[in-house]
């Protein structure tokens, strides 16, 4: 028989919770890496992606890329981190969504999705799993502060046309005549 069960190893528990806290950390680059991507605020980005799942936050990332970037090098990288980022997520979703159980004899066990019970994850299972996350996260974060996803952004934006509304106006010229220089207003108006 199987009851209902929680193990009482408090370094498997505190592995349990490190797995949970990279995964939200995780969740935030990818939020962030959206920010990066359509260059908003903080607050923009996290309100714009509040209640989507790890999922829902990559494939925008992709689309986002490609959209900006194109087919190229950066989007394969990013494809690279996205798969990383789904095995990650894909495990710390087995272990936290399945059902932590105990046998009668005080084995404790988890029930996947195939409906078996499996002996639960180690303490050394569930640090590389936190590992993880925080590989992926960190790999992440430099690509889009100082790294290859950073450089392609720039690179993609310095190829951009500067749209008309955003180019200075300047003033009709008579063919032939010099433009006239512009006077500059007195230094003490100038802000500081």
């Amino acid at each position: 028989m199987i009851t209902f069960g929680l193990p009482d190893d408090p370094a498997l528990l505190a592995a349990i919770g490190k797995v949970a806290i990279r995964h939200g950390q995780h969740d935030y680059v990818l939020r962030m890496t959206i920010k990066t991507l359509l260059d908003l605020t903080v607050r923009d980005a996290l309100d714009a992606t509040h209640r989507q799942g790890s999922g829902e936050l990559r494939e925008l990332i992709k689309r986002l890329v490609k959209q900006r970037l194109g087919e190229g090098e950066a989007l394969v990288r990013l494809r690279a981190i996205m798969t990383r980022s789904a095995r990650a997520t894909q495990r710390r979703n087995e272990l936290l969504h399945g059902l932590w159980a105990s046998t009668l004899d005080g084995e404790h066990v988890i029930r996947h999705d195939d409906q078996t019970f499996q002996p639960i994850p180690t303490v050394i299972e569930l640090e590389d799993l936190a590992t993880k996350f925080e590989d992926v996260w960190k790999e992440l974060n430099e690509a889009r502060l100082d790294g290859f996803l950073k450089k392609a952004l720039e690179a993609a934006r310095a190829r951009r046309p500067t749209p008309p509304e955003a180019q200075p106006a300047r003033p009709p010229e008579t063919l032939g005549a010099s433009p006239q220089p512009r006077s500059l207003p007195p230094t003490s108006n100038l802000p500081r």
